[in-house]
């Protein structure tokens, strides 16, 4: 009989073991950080947990999490089993023999790692999954279940350089849907007149040049909002934006603090600007 869990992601989910705990008295979930070399790091990767259809926990993950923090899977197989082969995913290998974290229970990494790929070969990377819910589509294990792999320190799972580049949209579309979903709150004005993909065209101008300055953190992008949007794509660049220019080349502080200096400055020019008209 096919049972139904879902995967979360602790880093994004505030406190969720207690809202799980709440959401589903009684639940056993499983980090799956624990018995792996990453255990000091538990309470911040995946958890599994049982859930059950139209649950209080099911319809949380429906309105908050499925787009971005989980996937819903399905699977008819022991959860030992299955626990064990979802931990064996947690690390890859990639070019030079370097193994690091795989978070593959990311909604838009799932889609873009296991959609395109061969009956066969999808198979046996899900392993004694039967299926995963995503908001695109579901995706479905076409052949029996595979008994799956188990963890171990040196993982099984291999990426090359074409498999981490395309892995790496689903990061990229995140920081753009996040950077419009600011822009939208708090600069409205930014985004008048412009359509869904003006706006994603707009966002993905932004991080270009907060990165073009060595901004590409996603906090420090979101902070860049705000005068990238004023002075548009030329800054800080343009004939007006000697005083940015330098305070963007100098080296006191870290890159934070020259950041804090540059939009400490430009909220005083603004309120000189309101001053003076």
């Amino acid at each position: 009989m096919s049972r139904a869990y879902l995967l979360l992601d602790s880093c994004q989910i505030d406190n969720l073991q207690a809202r799980v705990c709440e959401l589903a008295p009684g639940s056993r979930p499983h980090f799956l950080y624990l018995m792996t070399q990453y255990a000091e790091l538990a309470f911040y990767g995946p958890l599994l947990v049982a859930v059950q259809a139209h649950s209080p926990l099911a319809q949380a993950f429906d309105a908050h999490w499925q787009a971005t923090a989980g996937i819903w899977l399905e699977s008819d197989a022991d959860e030992e089993r299955l626990i064990k082969h979802l931990r064996s995913l947690i690390h890859v290998r990639v070019e030079g023999d370097v193994s690091v974290l795989f978070r593959y229970y990311d909604p838009r990494i799932a889609r873009l790692w296991l959609q395109d790929l061969a009956a066969g070969e999808r198979d046996r990377l899900m392993g004694p999954v039967s299926l995963i819910r995503l908001p695109e589509g579901d995706l479905h294990r076409k052949g029996l279940a595979r008994v799956g792999a188990e963890y171990a320190h040196v993982p099984w799972l291999t990426l090359d350089a074409q498999q981490l580049e395309h892995l790496g949209q689903a990061g990229r579309e995140a920081v753009l849907q996040r950077v419009q979903a600011h822009c939208q709150q708090f600069f409205p004005a930014y985004l008048d007149g412009l359509d869904s993909a003006g706006q994603k065209q707009w966002a993905s101008a932004c991080c270009c040049s907060a990165e073009r300055q060595g901004y590409s953190a996603v906090d420090d992008v979101m902070r860049w909002v705000s005068v990238y949007g004023h002075f548009g794509d030329t800054f800080p660049d343009g004939p007006d934006h000697t005083v940015y220019r330098q305070l963007l080349a100098s080296r006191d502080g870290s890159p934070k603090e020259r950041l804090d200096k540059l939009l400490a400055e430009f909220k005083r020019q603004l309120v000189c600007a309101e001053i003076a008209s």
